[in-house]
């Protein structure tokens, strides 16, 4: 497994058909940055042409992915300039009618900021896109998380109300959506009444964060508010996107903790009211496709030779350093890691420190680990898991962790081959045949997917 930064992120998400077999729901987030831009093969300029999303969503589109994600980064990050093109080239919204004008099943799912956007302005433009896309629009609501990104308004939200505000927002998004419902478009010559205005309502929304007045000006093309995803690491967050989301995209490094934190996701969703179904967990996953077993066994084995370099006591120390959370005081690299390094129940682990420290309790569950040999599991983790391997590997090990419940998806962070992973490992996960086809087909709408329909 690896911590190398992707070159294409693809979100994965899934149900079930009948018989168990996954019924992929794939987004596929298409971002330019890559290590290889310094070789002829990276062509440097191409990062900065739309015809490169374009084509992205194209073969996403054909392999079968359903959506396209559109990343957004508030603020300049200086220091990322000289190593690779900057992670936002284009617009979400802009760049999302471009591409679904130029493909005709795939969904569009730019980035919107909360911090950025006024709710009315926010749907305003994903009404404009659901019409341009015939009701392919999805949306990502982030709340940016530089200092300084705060554009447009007078105050910087504080940190512990940013949740208050983003949901808010999305309330007063939703309200937008439904004030203009597509049964008012219908032109009747014989009444000489090209909309019914009886069906438009006010909005009328006064709350902490935002002020709101009248309907939407721009009819949605779908009655359904798009399919909503959020990125949350926190229990305030997931309970966020219990109560307002349709995915969610999380960091979980081992199986143990993503079956974890998705159980405890379908007890936020339950508790808010809704059926525990109804949100999809969707964890990182870094994929690196390489031809033989062997070749998977050399590059796992290498992630170690970095820790070891470093040795018993300076690895602990990194530890320690990276995760304050953890009971380590008083000891030695070889000594038992302790049985209370972290808290026994994971609900108390995850609403302690958040998702990061689910992989470690996980990693701790195993007993006669020295603490030396949990600092270096540890140490090699990245944020998300890490699936090196051949595409047969790959696939069978992706499927084991939907089967295991442990994911309702991915979103596969692509390391290195874009088409081994559509062409054979998504096959194989989803059980298609042994050639990898996929034909293309669209098993659900669009617009609101359902992650396990059996």
């Amino acid at each position: 497994m690896t911590t190398s930064s992707p070159t294409d992120t693809l979100v994965a998400g899934a149900g079930r058909r009948a018989g168990g077999t996954p019924v992929s729901l794939l987004n596929a987030q298409y971002l330019p940055t890559s290590r290889d831009w310094r070789t002829a093969a990276g062509r440097t300029d191409t990062p900065f042409e739309v015809d490169t999303f374009v084509r992205a969503a194209q073969q996403a589109e054909a392999a079968g992915f359903d959506a396209l994600f559109q990343a957004d980064f508030s603020g300049v990050n200086r220091a990322g300039l000289r190593a690779g093109p900057p992670l936002t080239v284009f617009e979400p919204f802009q760049a999302a009618a471009i591409i679904a004008g130029a493909t005709s099943r795939i969904a569009v799912m730019p980035t919107v900021s909360t911090l950025h956007t006024h709710p009315s302005s926010f749907a305003r433009s994903l009404a404009s896109l659901d019409r341009i896309s015939a009701g392919r629009a999805w949306v990502n609501v982030v709340s940016s998380f530089r200092p300084g990104t705060a554009i447009g308004i007078r105050r910087e939200v504080p940190r512990d109300r940013r949740h208050a505000q983003t949901e808010e927002f999305i309330q007063v998004a939703r309200a937008l959506w439904a004030s203009w419902p597509p049964a008012a478009n219908t032109p009747d010559p014989a009444t000489d009444r090209y909309v019914r205005e009886d069906l438009i309502t006010d909005v009328d929304h006064h709350g902490e964060f935002y002020e709101q007045s009248g309907p939407i000006d721009m009819a949605p093309y779908s009655a359904g508010f798009p399919f909503t995803l959020q990125a949350t690491s926190s229990l305030a967050g997931l309970r966020l996107a219990a109560r307002t989301a349709d995915g969610v995209f999380a960091g979980t490094a081992t199986l143990g903790a993503a079956r974890e934190l998705r159980r405890i996701l379908r007890k936020e969703v339950q508790r808010a009211g809704r059926s525990a179904d109804s949100v999809a967990l969707l964890p990182g996953s870094y994929i690196h496709v390489v031809g033989t077993r062997d070749e998977a066994e050399r590059l796992s084995r290498s992630r170690y030779r970095g820790i070891h370099a470093l040795g018993g006591q300076r690895a602990v120390g990194e530890l320690r350093t990276r995760y304050p959370g953890l009971r380590l005081d008083g000891v030695s690299p070889a000594d038992r890691l302790p049985a209370d390094v972290l808290p026994e129940d994971p609900d108390a682990v995850f609403a302690a420190f958040g998702s990061r420290y689910l992989p470690l309790w996980d990693l701790a569950r195993t007993p006669g680990r020295t603490v030396a040999q949990f600092a270096a599991e540890v140490l090699v983790l990245s944020e998300h898991a890490s699936f090196i391997g051949t595409p047969e590997q790959i696939g069978d090990e992706l499927r084991r962790w939907y089967d295991d419940d442990g994911v309702d998806g991915f979103q596969t962070i692509l390391g290195n081959d874009f088409e081994a992973l559509c062409e054979r490992v998504i096959p194989r996960f989803r059980g298609d045949d042994a050639r990898g086809a996929h034909g293309g087909a669209h098993p659900r709408p669009v617009n609101r997917p359902s992650h396990r329909t059996a």
